[in-house]
């Protein structure tokens, strides 16, 4: 008699009210509007002989390689061919070999 006397105390002081599985089903949340997904514009494909090189790690690689994809665009430079990133002074990625 205690137990059910505290626990109807304690529903009261809460401001809970008993509902039955109708009541939950009638009171679904809402659901939220659907949102715009914002795309990223795809980086422009550099061109076939391009030579994509990284001013930090003074490296270069082929457009196609994994390992230029990866690289920070802060970091990105590009030459017209291997001879020129050379002379440079960067060296040639050992992943895409160009």
């Amino acid at each position: 008699m205690k137990r059910a006397m505290f626990a109807l105390l304690l529903l009261a002081a809460l401001g809970a009210t008993a509902q039955t599985k109708a009541d939950k089903k009638d009171k679904k949340a809402p659901t939220p509007a659907p949102v715009a997904a914002t795309a990223k514009p795809a980086a422009a494909p550099a061109p076939a002989g391009a030579i994509l090189a990284n001013k930090d790690s003074k490296t270069f690689h082929r457009a196609d390689c994994k390992l230029a994809a990866k690289m920070k665009a802060a970091n990105k430079t590009s030459f017209a061919n291997a001879a020129e990133a050379t002379k440079a002074g960067y060296k040639a990625c050992k992943v895409c070999k160009p």
